[in-house]
């Protein structure tokens, strides 16, 4: 920080430049490298169908089949990286149709992509003339995946049996969770018709929910991009929810058959990196990001037929709540169920004096801790006949936050 000034959030070193983030402003295309620079500008110049072939020779020939080669060169050109990973994602899901194999490629991929804000990385791609991959591909490439990740059912001769779903929950796991009715009785069983994303043979969920599509909704896909970026602390579980959702058996394609809507936007990420929406930060409402909702839901004919969008479905993952990034949530979606990992006001606004969060209908849900960190503060844990109280703190502790 500045002499006199205030820390700020900004200032914690997680949000700092970082090495690899100089090397992708300052050159992009990789042409300080005697390799990739010429590589791009093939890859540039090749029909798409042609990518993929250029791809394997170029792992094969580079060695990059080897993880620590790959963290390597990385950082010489982590663009070109992410490209030859989503090639082959791509490739596998859309022409192999191997769900499993394409995740394994898109998981390489994802935390290369995760390093990199999605403005930053639409621009070191040159919006797809640098480079031939935009953010927006990856994040629907992203939910392709997961959507196919449904698992579960009998399976069939027209298609690979998958046990398990995107999280690793099987037929056996579901069935305990659409069993959870007051009467105890048991989920039925899908008939050969399906229903929902749910397949012949699995439980039958007890509800269906829609997931709008980014892709169909410009307004959306500005407010859910990202998703790599975004899907780290406690952020992250507005991407954590919207993946889950997508790769539920109560997922339907069919907004006719829906009891629930899922909208899915990253504003708490994309509103504490105060450079993603113009004039917005966390210290007033957004009115870009509002707009943006606005526009979402008056496209959507599903919206319309609801009372104050009372079967929509919103995760707000910060002290912001939803007035931040929804400012005018109010007029639209009074009745909205809101899934929440802070309930209360936020004091940065001070002409808001009635939290977003209603005890009757709203949801509260703990903030994305990953697996490392649930494993660590399990083993620093004392027995609980040693611990009278128990707190969890998530945030930052550092200056900035100090009151």
């Amino acid at each position: 920080a500045a002499a006199g000034r205030r820390p700020t959030l900004q200032d914690d070193p997680v949000f700092q430049v970082k090495r690899y983030q100089r090397n992708v402003e300052e050159d992009p295309e990789c042409n300080r490298d005697e390799r990739w620079g010429p590589f791009r500008r093939e890859l540039m110049a090749a029909d798409a169908d042609r990518r993929i072939d250029m791809a394997y020779e170029k792992t094969m020939a580079w060695g990059l089949e080897n993880a620590t080669l790959v963290d390597e060169q990385a950082k010489v050109c982590i663009m070109g990286i992410i490209c030859l990973q989503y090639i082959f994602a791509h490739f596998l899901l859309l022409e192999v149709g191997s769900v499993e194999a394409a995740s394994h490629s898109f998981r390489l991929m994802d935390s290369q992509t995760g390093a990199l804000h999605p403005d930053l990385f639409d621009k070191a791609a040159g919006y797809g003339e640098l480079w031939p991959i935009t953010s927006a591909e990856v994040d629907s490439l992203r939910r392709k995946i997961l959507r196919a990740s449904v698992g579960g059912g009998r399976g069939g001769p027209d298609r690979r049996r998958r046990h398990k779903n995107a999280f690793g929950l099987s037929d056996e796991d579901w069935r305990g969770v659409w069993s959870w009715r007051p009467d105890g009785s048991k989920a039925a069983e899908v008939g050969p018709s399906g229903f929902g994303a749910a397949q012949p043979g699995a439980p039958r969920p007890s509800f269906r929910v829609y997931v709008y599509e980014p892709d169909d909704h410009p307004a959306l896909q500005t407010l859910a991009r990202g998703a790599a970026f975004c899907k780290h602390n406690q952020w992250g579980m507005e991407v954590a929810l919207h993946d889950w959702f997508l790769a539920c058996p109560c997922r339907t394609d069919n907004p006719d058959e829906a009891d629930f809507f899922f909208v899915p936007h990253y504003t708490a990420c994309l509103i504490n990196h105060a450079d993603t929406f113009a004039g917005c930060d966390t210290k007033q409402l957004c009115g870009a990001s509002t707009e943006l909702f606005e526009r979402a839901l008056s496209d959507s004919r599903h919206y319309h037929r609801t009372d104050g969008g009372r079967d929509h479905i919103f995760v707000w993952g910060s002290g912001m709540g939803a007035d931040g990034p929804f400012a005018s949530w109010r007029s639209w979606v009074p009745n909205a169920v809101f899934m929440m990992t802070e309930t209360e006001l936020w004091n940065p606004y001070p002409d808001v004096v009635h939290p977003s969060f209603t005890p009757h209908k709203d949801i509260i849900v703990p903030g994305r801790l990953t697996v490392d960190d649930m494993l660590s503060l399990g083993k620093m844990a004392r027995p609980l006949e040693e611990r009278p109280f128990l707190g969890h703190f998530i945030g930052w502790a550092g200056k900035g936050r100090s009151s």
